[in-house]
């Protein structure tokens, strides 16, 4: 089972190594990436108040752009979460998809899948997320519905 640990490592080494990829060129000059993990930083308003999702892109002048979520588990509730990151990012992708993309562990892509078609949660990609043992954080695409450049695997450290 994934700790609070590995799920904050993971959120940053998604925010440095995903948003933008490095060298990636066509990233907006005004886009700025915020993490939730430690500090709340950028929450989005849903009918229960505010929620801080792990990742947001915003850009300077404060419109979000992009939402991403890093989870530990998966259940009913996940999707309710999903749905409310989905409709505050935007609908700029080259398939007019949501710009949300979803982190699950390793193994738990199936039912993430299941989640958001059940749903019907507008999203640009469905990723899983691992740590070996060596400490190296593995990000491997299963579904891109958004842009095709982001169908890219990262492996790294934080």
């Amino acid at each position: 089972m994934a700790t609070r640990a590995d799920h904050d490592r993971v959120v940053r080494f998604v925010a440095r190594h995903r948003f933008p990829f490095p060298g990636q060129a066509d990233w907006p000059a005004d886009n700025v990436t915020l993490t939730n993990e430690t500090t709340r930083q950028r929450g989005i308003p849903t009918p229960e108040g505010l929620h801080y999702p792990d990742i947001v892109v915003v850009a300077r002048g404060g419109a979000l752009r992009e939402v991403a979520e890093v989870e530990t588990s998966l259940g009913e509730d996940t999707a309710k979460i999903w749905a409310w990151g989905s409709a505050a990012a935007d609908d700029k992708t080259r398939t007019g998809v949501r710009h949300f993309f979803v982190y699950v562990p390793e193994g738990q892509a199936d039912l993430a899948r299941q989640l958001l078609e059940r749903h019907a949660i507008s999203h640009a990609g469905l990723r899983t997320w691992r740590i070996d043992a060596d400490g190296q954080i593995h990000i491997v695409p299963v579904l891109t519905t958004g842009d095709a450049k982001d169908h890219v695997e990262s492996v790294g450290r934080e």
